[in-house]
């Protein structure tokens, strides 16, 4: 398993209950619930099946839970129950997700209240809280449509959160010359999520790519020219440079079983190499092998929580202008979008860079489609998210690169202003589909704010 392609979340799941409401119903709901829930897709349900209405109840579910050794846990109130059940478990799982589930009261009314969940959920809620967690809550019945995609949403988050902890990162060449807001302590990141991050001379990638042979770099380069339509720019020469650089780094990550890398893909590498490498990160991102640009640790992270949430590849971009009159905005960078995001009615370009003219990159429009624009970052000490959604429509490659307008769904400018306000990266990552209820949901499990423009 890797992170891109997980296995399957383990979903520990409890009813609570007190016998002064009916129970007995609870309880048969609470069989429903768990056929419900041990059908869902990427989920291996591990229900407890008996009500927990004692201290020993819950004593019993913790040590059969812990056997089992949960990503997350759900605590469905059943019925009403006494705050110490929920305060127990939740500080038996406090390093993992917690959900509180209430349902709402069965519309035949005999004249008392029959489960008082809701208040039951209240109660925990406000408990939990006030001892460190932040539990994602769920108001639901079994019969509506929310219930599923809310629960499996929240065990989608558990996985990303557990899979994050055993992430390695291959940092190669350290961040482009200046970009030191996309710097990261090592050691606060590996404490506050887990990942590792491995730092990786360049010059050990530059050694390896001109090392492959030069027929295997030259069918490689025949190979991947033809995703391109125009490659009108790039000399035979180029083209080998190109394909060797993308067999090295493939080659590398595999190897040292790298789940992603940065690349210092512009200054040393030219230098050292010939090429820029941003048409190498385009045919890797494709590839879901993800590389980031320009040394930008967090921003990769951020593109493989977005591709586990949307199953699609995503976009690491600058954010390069907005026009107020027509609340859009200009997402690009020099030719490392994924080639599969292309829109298909345009053409594939590979250039030589424009800047220095020492390709390889990528250039085209991406394709149009409901986007979310989204980045964890941190304010210099602490981790924080941000996340705003827009439509990305056809856009035309009026610059070189790999480029995408977008049409904010609130205010654009006024997310441009927190962004240059509030000190975040110049990096966003712009994500295909609407995943701010998991942003959510993963910003209380990591216990970050998330704000949302």
């Amino acid at each position: 398993m890797s992170f891109i392609n997980p296995s399957p979340t383990k979903l520990g799941l409890v009813c609570l209950a007190r016998l002064t409401f009916e129970s007995p119903l609870a309880e048969r709901w609470y069989t429903q619930a768990r056929a419900m829930l041990d059908k869902l897709d990427g989920v291996g349900l591990c229900a407890i099946e008996k009500q927990v209405i004692e201290v020993t109840d819950a004593d019993a579910a913790i040590a059969e839970l812990r056997v089992k050794n949960i990503d997350a846990l759900v605590i469905l109130s059943g019925t009403f129950a006494l705050g110490g059940l929920a305060m127990q478990l939740g500080q038996a799982f406090a390093d993992i997700p917690l959900m509180l589930w209430a349902w709402q009261e069965p519309k035949e009314q005999t004249g008392k209240l029959r489960l008082n969940s809701l208040v039951g959920v209240n109660v925990n809620a406000s408990n939990l809280y006030k001892l460190g967690h932040r539990p994602t809550t769920l108001y639901s019945s079994l019969d509506d449509p929310r219930t599923v995609e809310t629960i499996s949403k929240f065990a989608l988050v558990a996985g990303i959160q557990r899979d994050l902890k055993n992430l390695r990162i291959a940092f190669i060449g350290g961040h482009a010359p200046g970009f030191d807001d996309l710097a990261v302590d090592k050691l606060n990141l590996r404490r506050a999520t887990g990942v590792e991050v491995v730092d990786v001379g360049l010059q050990i990638l530059v050694a390896k790519a001109k090392a492959v042979a030069e027929d295997r770099a030259h069918a490689t380069s025949a190979d991947l020219l033809k995703q391109f339509d125009d490659v009108v720019e790039i000399s035979a020469r180029q083209g080998d440079l190109f394909a060797a650089l993308v067999i090295a780094l493939t080659e590398f990550a595999a190897e040292n079983k790298f789940d992603a890398m940065t690349l210092k893909c512009w200054g040393d590498l030219v230098e050292a190499y010939g090429i820029a490498g941003c048409g190498v990160v385009s045919i890797l991102n494709d590839r879901g092998i993800y590389t980031g640009c320009e040394g930008d640790i967090m921003g990769t992270i951020t593109t493989l929580i977005a591709r586990r949430m949307t199953g699609i590849h995503p976009f690491l971009t600058d954010f390069v202008a907005v026009d107020r009159d027509a609340n859009t905005g200009l997402m690009w960078h020099g030719g490392c979008g994924p080639v599969g995001l292309a829109d298909p009615k345009q053409k594939k370009h590979l250039f030589t860079h424009f800047a220095n003219g020492k390709g390889v990159t990528a250039g085209f429009g991406l394709k149009p489609g409901r986007v979310t624009l989204l980045r964890l970052g941190d304010d210099g000490r602490n981790l924080r998210m941000l996340a705003t959604t827009a439509t990305a429509i056809e856009t035309e490659m009026e610059v070189r690169g790999t480029l995408s307008r977008v049409k904010f769904d609130t205010d654009g400018a006024a997310f441009l202003d927190e962004i240059l306000s509030n000190g975040w990266e110049h990096h966003l990552v712009m994500a295909y589909g609407e995943i701010i209820p998991e942003l959510e949901m993963l910003a209380r499990a990591m216990k970050i704010p998330l704000t949302i423009k």
